[in-house]
Parts: C-alpha cells; sequence; structure tokens
C-alpha cells in the first residue's frame, strides 16, 4: 500500500490562471446599532486582513441583518478602509408605510496594493435623519442578529 502526502495543491482555473483564495479573515458582531444621525458612524463590524502580496485583491463580502429605516428614510453604508471612506453603497428597506427590518448583502473587490494590515469597517448613516440601524430583530428592536464581513485574499 502507498501513501500520498499532500502540504498543498494549487492549480490553475478555468481561465488559465493561478487565481485561489490565500486566505480568509471574519469579523461579526451582534449589538443592536441606531442613529439618525447623518454623519457617518461606525457599525462596529470590522476585519483586518494582511495580504501576502501587492498584487493580490481582497473581496470583501459583508452580510447585515436586522437593517431597518422608516419608509421615507434609507441606509447609506460606507467600506472605511484604515479609516478612510473607501466604497459606499445604500438601501431603502422601509416599504408599506412602515418601518421594516431585512438582510442587506454586497460584495466589493478591492486592490489594496500592500502586504501591511489593512483594516476594513463599516459605517453607517441615516439618509434623512430618520431612525436606522443595524441588527435589529423585530420592529422596535424585539432581539438581536448577527452581521459578518468577509474578507478573502484572491491571489493574482
Amino acid at each position: 500500500m502507498s501513501t500520498l502526502r499532500v502540504d498543498s495543491i494549487r492549480g490553475q482555473t478555468a481561465d488559465g490562471t493561478n487565481r485561489y483564495v490565500v486566505q480568509v479573515v471574519e469579523g461579526s458582531f451582534s449589538t443592536l446599532t441606531s442613529t439618525t444621525s447623518t454623519s457617518f458612524i461606525t457599525t462596529g463590524l470590522e476585519a483586518t486582513i494582511t495580504p501576502s502580496s501587492t498584487s493580490n485583491k481582497i473581496l470583501i463580502s459583508v452580510a447585515m441583518n436586522g437593517v431597518h429605516s422608516p419608509e421615507t428614510d434609507y441606509v447609506v453604508f460606507h467600506i472605511y478602509k484604515n479609516d478612510v471612506n473607501h466604497h459606499s453603497f445604500s438601501t431603502n428597506v422601509g416599504q408599506n408605510g412602515e418601518n421594516d427590518s431585512n438582510s442587506v448583502v454586497h460584495f466589493y473587490l478591492d486592490s489594496p496594493a500592500t502586504t501591511s494590515a489593512t483594516k476594513y469597517t463599516v459605517y453607517n448613516r441615516s439618509g434623512n435623519g430618520g431612525g436606522v440601524g443595524i441588527n435589529n430583530y423585530g420592529i422596535g428592536g424585539n432581539g438581536s442578529t448577527r452581521s459578518t464581513i468577509l474578507l478573502q485574499e484572491i491571489a493574482q
């Protein structure tokens, strides 16, 4: 009988390139946060990754649960990279004349061009000054959910 031992296997992808996931880092939080501020505040959702090559990319996946806002408002999110505003996205979860609570999923591919530790943090604000929040399970904050940020370093 023979034994085959392998430390790692890396092959080419379908397009002939050597793109693969080098590392994965996760950050999460489950604290109910809410604001009426129209200035950006941190949600508490963050993660730090140290790329192994300056040519690699970082795939940022954000899943926020229990995002709520009134019908007349919307939530604006920004991803800050090393405490600097870097990328924005927004959602209007209020519907039918009342508060609503939904999930928001967002993907973004970044090219940090560094091998230094890089922190990604999700910030939010109210679009019109109404009450908006994260991790609200049920209207009025009757419980809490968990939100996650996933950073995947992709070899290039």
